[in-house]
């Protein structure tokens, strides 16, 4: 037997264990989450989860060695799981607007960042609901070091929108001004919009919390020197790839002018 079939052999080998490695953890993960939805963050126990897969504790720390590391791991998995959705549909988008105004283009580009966001509770509700739960808890729920850990698959994403609020600012679509000041504004009135929908519950009449934020979003870049015409240009681009966009937008406006 030669030496290169014999190293052919040990990568498959290899592989094939990497695979169900990697299989096992998405099945472990799924089960976290699964107990995270149905009981809250503070059931999900090694333990606990040990025993919903039918395994004991010990067979978990092959994999995870802490509540701490499977809740990080988790994290990061729902944030690549946004990023790729997130990445998808721009590239898609952009590919329509090939022959747009490149300043339209920019703030389309936002405007559809908007909507996305906006979206996750129907188009990603697993992993939005796992992101949703550690923003809205008060409480540090990853070490520093975990969290470290995952500050820069977090930063890489929100680096995308930041670039893309630069890419408006340089073609004159918005005026100077912070674009990482901006993401973090945009990104905390569109996730103040979702949690609206608690207030929904309570009173079904309120407007749905994705008008309030494509509204909110439409404001935010206009207070930063986006024009009216150059909006509504945008606007329809968006409405091209995300039809229900424009219809988000004006429904706060009804609901006012009433």
């Amino acid at each position: 037997m030669s030496f290169t079939f014999v190293n052919v052999i040990h990568i498959e080998r290899s592989r094939r264990v990497a695979d169900r490695r990697t299989e096992r953890i998405d099945a472990i993960l799924e089960q976290a989450l699964d107990i995270v939805q149905s009981e809250g963050f503070d059931a999900l126990t090694l333990q606990r989860l040990a025993h919903s897969l039918g395994l004991v504790t010990t067979a978990l720390y092959r994999y995870f060695p802490s509540k701490d590391a499977l809740s990080a791991a988790l994290q990061r998995r729902a944030i690549a799981d946004v990023h790729a959705h997130f990445q998808a549909e721009q590239r898609a988008a952009l590919d329509a607007w090939s022959d747009a105004h490149e300043a339209t283009s920019a703030v389309a580009e936002l405007l559809l960042s908007a909507s996305l966001y906006l979206g996750l509770p129907r188009s990603k509700p697993r992993a939005w609901f796992f992101i949703a739960l550690l923003l809205g808890d008060p409480r540090p729920l990853l070490s520093d070091g975990e969290a470290m850990k995952t500050g820069p698959l977090f930063l890489g994403f929100l680096g995308e929108v930041t670039a893309s609020f630069e890419r408006a600012t340089r073609t004159g679509a918005l005026s100077p001004g912070s674009a990482q000041e901006r993401v973090l504004g945009y990104w905390a009135a569109l996730h103040g919009a979702l949690c609206l929908e608690k207030a929904r519950r309570l009173a079904p009449v309120l407007p749905a919390p994705e008008g309030i934020g494509m509204s909110a979003a439409r404001g935010l870049l206009e207070s930063w020197g986006a024009s009216a015409p150059r909006l509504v240009a945008a606007e329809r681009l968006v409405a091209e790839v995300v039809p229900s966009v424009v219809a988000k937008i004006d429904s706060p406006k009804k609901g006012r002018a009433k």
